[in-house]
């Protein structure tokens, strides 16, 4: 780069090129992890440190699926092979989540790298189109009626596994608590507290604000339970409460904390209700659809929409109503009524 020449005329024409171009070279030679991809494209757009790190997560499924392909050397071609893969494994929202992530990574590259164009400078408007349309419907807004919670908790818990108990604590927090999946996996023990007859958990929540909420005790009895079945002893302060298995002789057990892997879990788990019809309703299964039903449950159960609203920090109640109240109900009994 330092012997680089550049014509005297295009120099003339773009005089702060050379600048740029040595500027360029110097960040790009800091890359060595992505941790600084991180650091260095994603950092500086005003996300949250959860978003950040669900970006970061995209970026690097990109680069497997690519086979290590540099940013200057990425298609149109290959991000839409990307979603279309992405739409096989997980739902259609996830996987436009994914692209969110991608495009701000580019967009972290052209601010680098001086005339780059990246793939969504260039792909059509199709394409666009496309990557840009979140799937809709009422699939999404689904969520688990209080009789399906208790069938679907009683027929966890039968697995008394070390992963049994880990997928019975973690539904059992989620759907009790409205905690999103970010919120649940940064949680270490000494983030929960008993304060006058209540659980409380203090974590960050979205948009990198402090938060605190409200624990259900016997889903944090579970989590204790399972927590002793793994290590044989009480938690420390500074350890999380779910933790990964180890699949091989040798592995390492580490803290349960990527967003990817807990979807996946419970997509398996949704996988095997369908299987076993302990649940006959065609519900997508993820860590959303608990926080959903948690808001779902206690407004049928009598809860004021205002302290619903509370529990789960929401800033906007037609949101709160519109995307994750659901409530259907027969008309029979209504129609009895009147005409008896």
């Amino acid at each position: 780069m330092n012997d680089l020449t550049i014509p005297t005329k295009i120099e003339s024409l773009f005089p702060t090129l050379p600048n740029n171009l040595q500027r360029a070279y110097s960040i790009l030679n800091e890359i060595k992890s992505f941790e600084d991809i991180e650091r260095v494209f994603l950092k500086g757009a005003g996300l949250s440190a959860n978003t950040d790190k669900t970006y970061l997560e995209s970026v690097k499924q990109f680069y497997r699926f690519t086979n290590r392909k540099l940013p200057t050397q990425c298609t149109p071609g290959d991000v839409e092979a990307f979603y279309d893969d992405q739409c096989e494994r997980v739902d259609r929202n996830t996987a436009y989540l994914r692209i969110k992530g991608l495009k701000k990574y580019f967009e972290g590259v052209k601010r680098v790298i001086p005339f780059y164009e990246s793939p969504f400078d260039i792909m059509g408007e199709n394409l666009n189109r496309k990557l840009s349309r979140p799937k809709r419907g009422t699939r999404t807004k689904k969520t688990l009626t209080p009789a399906e919670v208790k069938k679907l908790l009683f027929w966890l818990a039968t697995d008394t596994s070390e992963y049994g108990l880990g997928n019975y604590a973690i539904v059992f927090m989620l759907v009790t608590s409205g905690l999103r999946a970010e919120e649940l996996m940064q949680l270490e023990w000494k983030n929960i507290e008993f304060i006058e007859g209540r659980w409380i958990a203090y974590f960050i929540g979205k948009g990198g604000r402090e938060a605190e909420q409200e624990l259900y005790a016997p889903a944090v009895e579970a989590c204790l339970r399972y927590f002793k079945r793994v290590f044989n002893r009480a938690p420390r302060a500074e350890e999380h409460l779910f933790w990964t298995v180890p699949r091989f002789q040798g592995d390492t057990r580490r803290p349960l904390t990527s967003h990817q892997t807990l979807w996946a879990r419970i997509r398996k788990i949704g996988m095997a209700v369908r299987e076993e019809g302990i649940i006959k309703r065609d519900v997508i299964f993820s860590p959303h659809l608990f926080r959903r039903t948690y808001a779902t449950c206690l407004y049928r159960a009598g809860m004021g929409i205002k302290a619903i609203q509370a529990k789960t920090r929401h800033a906007n109640i037609g949101t709160l109503v519109k995307y994750y109240i659901y409530e259907v109900e027969d008309a029979s009994p209504y129609l009895t009524k009147i005409i008896s």
